[in-house]
């Protein structure tokens, strides 16, 4: 491989590693249709969607946490199919 070559694909490598951990932490970019734009690349903090649950009624606070951890689950799979 060339040196020309193999830094553009260490760069990309890098650049996806980098994207991937900030979306990790609520953050989201989109890339340029051009090359010479990467330097400007959008970065923008989104707050993670969460749900609060509300239960009335004689229920034990451990029936509480597992309906509060299901519903989680359900609003994290509906916004990642989102992106």
């Amino acid at each position: 491989m060339k040196n020309h070559e193999k830094a553009v694909r260490e760069a990309a490598s890098a650049l996806k590693s980098a994207i991937g951990e900030a979306e990790k932490a609520g953050y989201r970019t989109t890339l340029p249709a051009n090359w010479r734009d990467l330097d400007a690349i959008p970065v923008s903090e989104t707050a993670k969607a969460s749900v609060t649950v509300a239960v009335a009624g004689n229920v034990d606070s451990s029936t509480v946490d597992k309906a509060g951890s299901a519903a989680q689950k359900a609003v994290d799979k509906v916004v990642a199919k989102a992106k």
